[in-house]
């Protein structure tokens, strides 16, 4: 019986149930809008934007109630501020640390917002409104005791400072410190200067003389100079090659004739070079350098064969030898024409680019060259002056055999040797001078010295030779006698 009456009313208690729970529903409601932080704004300054959310949970929708109308999120402006104005209201860090510890440094200091670690606020370095720097100062007259020279190179405080950084290799350095700071000046030794960019001491260049004009005679002037010095040239080739031909022909080939017969061909061949045109120089300079060379050569040989015939001389005149000289034939000319060579082939060796010019085809005066070319020549001339003198000047004890025909052809040859020798000399430096210069007063000297050596030259050597003052006194006695029988 109670069974069923549970089950009768179990139906009722289940409507009753339903019925009440329908009349308990809740609608939805919104929370409070989220709270805005200054560091969730898009832009730290200028003008940004931050996101507000809200939630539909006060309180949720219940027993079928209405869902929350409306967004759940909304865009609000923030940081509206002017980032200048944001950047001026930021306070400064503490200033940095001096950068050097002895001396004269820097030090610096950046607003808060550079560090961007507060408010994300990043201000540019660059700009002076966010960067600072200046100078400080961690010397005294109290501490530079404490402090190293800047000129120690054992210390390393004033590396980071670029005006106070060791001084390089062959300079030397010289403190100038003063009480606001330390200072040095460094100055490179040894005739070298400092290369401030790399930093070291380097050699200085050569100093680029200014280039000599190149002296130039006018067309009329340049005529009459070829004229004289060739017309002066050929007069000498005469002579000499006379000389040389009346020799040969005769037969005489003593020892100090070989000597003579030597620097007459030397003289020959340097003044047949002396007659090339003057075009060469410009047109083939090759061809012209190469006359230079010979010339050099051949009157350097014509020097030192007198060299050996004044050498000749003294050893009889001096009465070191009776008779032929020191050296004979083949040594005379052996030493003549090596001895040139050997100083032709240093010189070559060491100067070959300035034998000629662009405008003659002699030596350049005004280059190193001149001291190899006119220095031993001017030697040779001392030492024969000396020998000479000594030769001519001093008593000396007779030997008991001497050939007195050779002996009085020294002597001759002694006193025409002390007038050639100066003028064949004087004739080779004028020579020189007048090409280098353009010169036609020169020119002209050098015309005169030549005509005047080919005179004296047949003049000397001819009347100067036993043989040949024979030959003469036999064609004199000739035609003395061929008068009386008529």
């Amino acid at each position: 019986m109670q069974d069923i009456l549970i089950l009768l009313l179990f139906p009722m208690f289940l409507l009753n149930t339903i019925a009440v729970l329908a009349d308990d529903k809740v609608d939805g409601g919104w929370t409070e809008w989220s709270l805005l932080s200054d560091s969730d704004c898009s832009e730290p300054c200028g003008g940004g934007e931050q996101t507000q959310v809200r939630t539909c949970t006060n309180p949720k929708p219940q027993n079928g109630g209405k869902e929350c109308e409306g967004p759940d999120h909304r865009a609000i402006k923030c940081n509206e501020e002017s980032c200048e104005d944001r950047m001026e209201k930021s306070e400064w860090e503490e200033w940095s640390q001096c950068s050097t510890t002895c001396g004269q440094g820097t030090r610096e200091r950046v607003k808060k917002c550079v560090n961007g670690e507060d408010d994300g606020y990043h201000c540019d370095k660059e700009e002076d409104k966010s960067y600072q720097v200046e100078d400080c100062h961690e010397w005294s007259p109290f501490q530079r005791d404490k402090c190293p020279s800047p000129c120690d190179r054992d210390s390393d405080e004033y590396s980071n400072i670029d005006d106070l950084k060791h001084c390089p290799d062959r300079a030397k350095c010289d403190d100038l410190s003063e009480d606001i700071g330390p200072k040095r000046k460094c100055k490179c030794v040894m005739s070298y200067e400092l290369d401030e960019r790399n930093w070291k001491c380097k050699e200085k260049p050569p100093v680029k003389p200014t280039p000599r004009p190149i002296p130039v005679l006018s067309p009329v002037e340049k005529v009459i100079a070829v004229v004289v010095t060739k017309t002066a040239s050929t007069v000498l080739l005469i002579m000499v090659s006379i000389t040389l031909a009346i020799f040969i022909i005769m037969r005489v080939f003593t020892v100090d004739r070989v000597i003579q017969m030597n620097m007459e061909i030397s003289l020959i061949i340097a003044h047949l070079f002396l007659l090339f045109p003057y075009e060469i120089s410009s047109d083939n300079p090759d061809l012209c350098r190469l006359v230079s060379i010979a010339l050099h050569f051949f009157f350097t040989a014509c020097f030192m064969f007198l060299f050996l015939e004044t050498m000749h001389v003294y050893s009889m005149v001096a009465f070191v030898v009776p008779r032929n000289g020191l050296l004979n034939r083949f040594q005379n000319m052996l030493v003549g024409w090596g001895a040139s060579l050997l100083i032709l082939i240093v010189t070559v060796c060491f100067f070959l680019d300035d034998y000629a010019s662009s405008y003659h085809c002699w030596t350049q005066m005004d280059k190193s060259i001149v001291y190899l070319v006119l220095g031993p020549v001017i030697c040779i001339c001392v030492m024969d002056f000396i020998m000479l003198e000594a030769a001519g000047n001093a008593n000396y004890k007779p030997l008991k055999i001497i050939d007195h025909r050779q002996l009085l052809s020294c002597k001759i040859h002694q006193r025409s040797n002390l007038i050639l020798m100066p003028l064949i000399l004087a004739s080779y430096i004028v020579g020189m001078l007048s090409d280098h210069q353009q010169n036609l007063y020169l020119y002209s000297v050098f015309s005169i010295l030549n005509t005047i050596i080919g005179v004296l030259v047949f003049f000397f050597h001819t009347l100067g030779n036993d043989e040949v003052r024979q030959k003469v006194r036999e064609m004199l006695k000739c035609c003395f006698k061929s008068d009386k029988e008529r």
